[in-house]
């Protein structure tokens, strides 16, 4: 421990002696890097941030080491505070309250998800149901040019987190993401001890990213259904909203589906902007 005794006036010590002195003297370093690029806002609390930033990336959240659908011009430094934050304010929910470790997700919760919550008024119940199977669901606001829609990683505590940026307001963009995470939890729990991070903008290269937003395309909308949906064929707003009525989820998840997969994001503004789900989320 000679290095935290001779350096413990300058940089905060972990309490674990478990710990490993060079590894985590590093990882202060590369805290104190990060807050010197940040923004004014985050310079200005860097004493209060840097504890907390320095014990994120000694424990493998640094998103260099993460697994990363990213643009090219996203900021590391912004997703590393962000992920902090989430990070924080994930053990303060455990602390809290009674969440019971994760041991799976069941399909039929995963897919019922959608159709439980469809009244986007309801949105904000998702965090306590999905607290009773082990995962910290919760929303941090996105930082300017961070270019983030949401992560998940899981704790040594043996809890998964998911959290989402929200940085388009969309209700179709926030059940994509969100279903899109879970898909994750479900296909590869195993491989969450490091964030897997998302730019849903970018087109998956990845094998992984490709099974997500498989999986999350069919568990709004399962494939044979999504072959014959009338709405494909006639753009019709009252296809969209019977064929999302037949199948229980929200309409905004279809006509998003369409904007996407017709490329053409003037149509049906009137139904995908509907809601806001910041402002639903935070109560405003």
């Amino acid at each position: 421990m000679k290095i935290l005794n001779t350096l413990e006036e300058d940089f905060p010590c972990p309490a674990s002696s478990a710990v490993d002195p060079r590894r985590y003297y590093d990882a202060f370093l590369k805290a104190e890097a990060i807050l010197a690029e940040a923004p004014r806002r985050y310079r200005d609390t860097a004493d209060a941030r840097l504890p907390e930033l320095t014990s994120f990336i000694y424990r493998g959240g640094d998103a260099a080491a993460a697994l990363y659908r990213k643009s090219d011009d996203a900021s590391d430094v912004l997703i590393n505070l962000w992920l902090s934050s989430v990070r924080r304010t994930a053990g303060w929910y455990i602390a809290a309250n009674l969440v019971p470790t994760f041991k799976g997700l069941e399909e039929t919760v995963y897919v019922g998800l959608p159709r439980k919550f469809k009244n986007p008024e309801n949105l904000r119940g998702i965090s306590q149901y999905l607290a009773l199977h082990g995962i910290v669901f919760l929303w941090e606001e996105a930082l300017p040019s961070m270019k983030l829609d949401g992560a998940v990683f899981s704790l040594p505590s043996g809890h998964i987190v998911i959290a989402l940026s929200l940085r388009y307001a969309r209700l179709d963009n926030f059940w994509f993401t969100l279903m899109h995470e879970l898909a994750h939890v479900v296909l590869h729990a195993n491989q969450l001890d490091k964030p897997i991070l998302e730019d849903l903008d970018v087109e998956a290269d990845s094998l992984i990213e490709r099974q997500a937003d498989r999986l999350a395309s069919d568990g709004l909308i399962p494939r044979n259904e999504w072959r014959s949906c009338p709405a494909r064929y006639t753009n019709s707003v009252a296809d969209i909203v019977s064929f999302a009525e037949r199948l229980g989820i929200p309409a905004q998840c279809v006509a998003g589906r369409l904007q996407r997969e017709q490329k053409r994001y003037d149509l049906f503004t009137e139904i995908i902007n509907k809601y806001n789900v910041r402002e639903i989320l935070n109560g405003s």
